[in-house]
């Protein structure tokens, strides 16, 4: 059976903060207190920003900003066969929130991408992603 997404996230921002320490507190400085609630397909976590990165299983009510999407997007995304503009123009990736809550949703996921780059553990979690369900 597939590792869930959100395991999955967990288990890579605790990698994060210690295979690239610099990369993960900038990290938590872009999302701040913030908590963004995913959904992808049909598994609802979220992400909250503070001390440490948490990941919850289960809806947000205070989450600042929402995004769903699925699997598939993500590795679409993460292998640049789209672009994130024309992800969300598809509805590939939907997100709501005040504009400030996306546009912070945005820097952190580009700060996270920063960051798994530099860290040796991700490839392994990456085929993890790969290896679930289409």
């Amino acid at each position: 059976m597939a590792e869930r997404v959100s395991s999955l996230l967990r288990r890579s921002v605790e990698h994060l903060a210690d295979e690239v320490p610099d990369s993960y507190r900038l990290l938590l400085a872009r999302l701040g207190p913030m908590v963004v609630e995913l959904d992808v397909d049909g598994e609802v976590f979220s992400l909250r920003g503070g001390d440490l990165l948490r990941v919850s299983v289960g809806a947000a009510p205070m989450a600042g900003a929402r995004i769903n999407t699925s699997r598939a997007a993500i590795l679409d995304l993460l292998d640049a066969r789209v672009g994130l503009g024309e992800a969300v123009d598809t509805g590939a990736v939907g997100v709501r929130g005040a504009l400030d809550d996306v546009q912070r949703a945005h820097d952190t996921m580009l700060a996270y991408v920063h960051a798994a780059v530099r860290a040796p553990s991700q490839p392994a979690l990456l085929s993890a992603l790969r290896a679930g369900p289409p």
